[in-house]
């Protein structure tokens, strides 16, 4: 099922939660609302859902306005952060719910049980209840009594926060795998960035009920529209400057490491003569480079060993700079050392 929304919004109060919400998921997509808590994510969700109706805007399926229609009757498939299962059913009777108030035959409904529970790899679990099941087991079930009614559209609102970090990296996995088998339209809520960056086919970045940015996880963590996105997703450092002059196919600013290009596409709002902030992540800066390449000198001033990865802070010109490195760098505090940026990776905003 494709959806598309036009210019949602939704108050509570005198508060106003959602401000003109527009873009489409297609078909089969595995899309992700993304951001902090208190911007509207959950709450454009239940809008989806048909829990919530919205104050202006459309809401449509596959083309078809559903705004007005009820919740039981949009076919959309619900997992709730808090799983919301019944402790005194049985797996088999919490996820065949749906089913018999449907009031489909008894054959039909245990074939169906059966085969979701396959795909979510409960098989030999149906007798018990919730309270003899570890988180991840109950996630499950509450995954797979969202996709025995067989839905087009699968709404997942946080559905990993509950669940220590191991358990959260092994339902991230199954939770592709899911999707890719069954091909279903799926629309994930999380204020995680590695939930979505390593498993969205694209993102919706919200901020204060605002759409801040949309794309693949790629474009948005390389290609930050705002300083607001490249502050939110992944670690940056930002940096002070100033655009000197527009080129014909880049732009040449004033940074920590003297006057540089950047391509058009690296920045975002920026006037002849005025300040700017640059950001530079932690890995696009590196410890060996061209001599003849830019550079600029920075002391460190913490070295953290991280297992995959070093962690360096230095003071430099700029001010404090995170250097992420993947080999275990025996630098010692107090230490001079050479940082080469890679200015192909930065990002420039306007102030």
């Amino acid at each position: 099922m494709s959806l598309r929304l036009e210019d949602v919004k939704k108050s509570f109060g005198a508060q106003q939660i959602l401000k003109g919400l527009s873009f489409e998921v297609e078909k089969g997509e595995f899309f992700f609302l993304l951001g902090s808590s208190g911007c509207g994510k959950s709450t454009l969700l239940r809008i989806i859902s048909g829990l919530t109706d919205p104050d202006g805007g459309r809401i449509f399926f596959e083309g078809e306005d559903v705004t007005e229609v009820p919740a039981e009757k949009r076919g959309v498939g619900l997992v709730f952060q808090n799983y919301a299962l019944w402790p005194h059913m049985t797996v088999y009777d919490n996820v065949a719910f749906g089913l018999q108030v449907k009031k489909l035959g008894k054959d039909e409904v245990k074939s169906k049980v059966a085969k979701v529970l396959k795909d979510v790899r409960l098989e030999g679990l149906e007798k018990r209840y919730p309270a003899e099941l570890s988180g991840g087991q109950q996630q499950r079930v509450a995954l797979a009594r969202a996709l025995v009614i067989e839905p087009k559209l699968v709404l997942l609102d946080e559905p990993l926060s509950n669940l220590d970090a191991n358990l959260r990296l092994e339902m991230r996995s199954e939770l592709r795998r899911i999707h890719k088998e069954l091909g279903l339209t799926m629309i994930y809520v999380t204020h995680d960035q590695k939930e979505a960056l390593s498993l969205a086919d694209r993102v919706a970045l919200m901020h204060e009920g605002k759409l801040e940015q949309l794309g693949s996880p790629t474009e948005l963590y390389r290609r930050p529209a705002s300083k607001f996105a490249a502050g939110f997703l992944g670690e940056t450092n930002f940096l002070k400057g100033k655009a000197l002059s527009k080129k014909e196919t880049a732009w040449e600013i004033e940074t920590p490491w003297g006057v540089s290009e950047i391509d058009f596409d690296q920045a975002v709002g920026l006037e002849e003569g005025k300040e700017i902030t640059i950001s530079i992540r932690p890995e696009d800066l590196v410890l060996s480079g061209n001599e003849n390449a830019p550079r600029f000198l920075a002391k460190v001033k913490e070295n953290n060993f991280l297992g995959d990865t070093t962690q360096l802070v230095l003071e430099a010109k700029g001010g404090t700079l995170l250097l992420e490195t993947l080999s275990a760098s025996d630098l010692k505090v107090g230490e001079e050392i050479k940082v080469w940026p890679k200015e192909k990776d930065i990002m420039v905003y306007g102030e």
